[in-house]
């Protein structure tokens, strides 16, 4: 009985097909994106050979989010969603477009493009987050989030090692001119996608319903965090939300070094992320076959803790071949735990606040990100990787450790 109401609801999710628009437009877009995650920092790389400058490139993708997510949240809920998101993507093609024609010129004006691509991107993410559960129902978020998670790593192992491919064989050009083209794929599935605009706007309050007034926009970000800030789940979930970017973090310019510094070719740098993502394709589907049986706050703790363990084995394992298992496993318990934080969120956050919380959330995750990304690449040129790694870990084990014996967290 068990396996024919699973194979029920697959069928139904399936059959979706604003889901299915969705779904293939992010995994085109997601394609482009894993090849100019490449190359933006190879070209960095190349152009100074330092890896505080590479960490910047990379910092400034998130540090948009620590100014303008909360913002960007307000936006969202105010705005329709699937409007601001298309605007998003046509501005990032066009600004990723420009990268090679500027990057002959000034490699800050590449920081320049890096940081203003990251601009629109805060208002796609959450965006994204926040319109999902107006295309598929609350019972079916778990195996959606599942099966986008997937999608998004597929395309991280096909996306990083087709990187590989192009950084050594093609001009760094076709890297981003892909990339530009896939944003417009997204932007066209966008606007496929049917909504029915009356049903969300009678959810919505403060819309001139019975007269009353409408909130101003910076009431309305106050609310959303603080709901954030007032719900003990929500408030525990996202402190383990923070402690998880921050070793991924740190741990992406320590994996971009260890490429680069122990085994001295680009393309094992797109096939470390390439792992990582079959790792998460792993459990992505583990999670969607079996995810309703687990506790969502026993998949969160136990999945960062994997995650830590993983993070300070790396750089001791000397062989590539060692690196790439241990990463297949790292990406394995961080779809267990990422999208089990994600499913809680939607399912907790009602949905005229969904923009202005997940906002609040990209904000501060985000923020810490950046900090990881900087201080990591900022320590690599003092300290051997071995001992970064290994805070890497005990940032992401410990707080799940002590998460594992609290409440709130462990029985959600």
């Amino acid at each position: 009985m068990a396996i024919v109401e699973g194979n029920e609801r697959e069928a139904t999710l399936a059959s979706r097909p604003n889901f299915a628009l969705l779904l293939s437009g992010q995994f085109i877009s997601q394609l482009g994106d894993r090849v100019a995650m490449v190359a933006f920092p190879w070209l960095v790389w190349d152009t100074t050979r330092s890896a505080l400058s590479m960490a910047t490139v990379l910092a400034l993708f998130t540090l948009p989010y620590v100014l303008f997510g909360a913002v960007a949240g307000g936006v969202l809920d105010r705005l329709d969603r699937r409007g601001v998101m298309v605007a998003a993507d046509i501005a990032r093609g066009g600004l990723v477009l420009a990268v090679p024609l500027v990057a002959q010129h000034s490699i800050v004006g590449v920081y320049a493009l890096a940081f203003l691509t990251s601009c629109a991107t805060v208002f796609f993410d959450p965006g994204l987050m926040a319109l999902l559960p107006d295309i598929v129902p609350g019972e079916e978020l778990l195996r959606a989030n599942s099966i986008l998670s997937a999608s998004e790593h597929i395309t991280e192992v096909l996306g990083y090692a087709a990187a590989g491919f192009l950084m050594g064989l093609l001009a760094m050009r076709t890297a981003f001119t892909i990339d530009a083209m896939t944003f417009g794929v997204s932007a066209v599935t966008l606007l496929a996608i049917t909504l029915d605009r009356k049903d969300r706007a009678e959810r919505r309050p403060g819309c001139g319903e019975g007269g009353a007034a409408r909130p101003t926009f910076r009431d309305q970000i106050r609310e959303g965090v603080s709901y954030l800030v007032r719900h003990a789940g929500l408030r525990a979930n996202t402190i383990l939300a923070v402690a998880a970017v921050a070793g991924v973090g740190a741990s992406y310019p320590l994996t971009f070094l260890l490429a680069a510094r122990h085994f001295h070719n680009k393309s094992d740098f797109g096939f470390m992320e390439a792992a990582i993502g079959l790792g998460y394709i792993i459990g992505s589907l583990t999670l969607t076959a079996g995810g309703r049986r687990v506790r969502k706050g026993f998949a969160i703790t136990i999945g960062l803790m994997v995650m830590g363990v993983c993070y300070a084995l790396a750089p001791v394992l000397g062989t590539l071949p060692l690196v790439l298992v241990d990463f297949v496993v790292l990406g394995a318990a961080n779809a267990v735990m990422l999208i089990s934080i994600d499913t809680y969120v939607q399912s907790v956050v009602p949905e005229h606040l969904r923009g202005r919380v997940w906002g609040a959330r990209f904000t501060l995750t985000q923020g810490v990100y950046a900090v990881g990304v900087l201080a990591a690449g900022g320590l690599a040129a003092v300290v051997s990787l071995g001992p970064l790694f290994g805070v890497c870990g005990v940032i992401v084990f410990v707080p799940a450790l002590i998460g594992l014996f609290v409440p709130v967290v462990r029985e959600v």
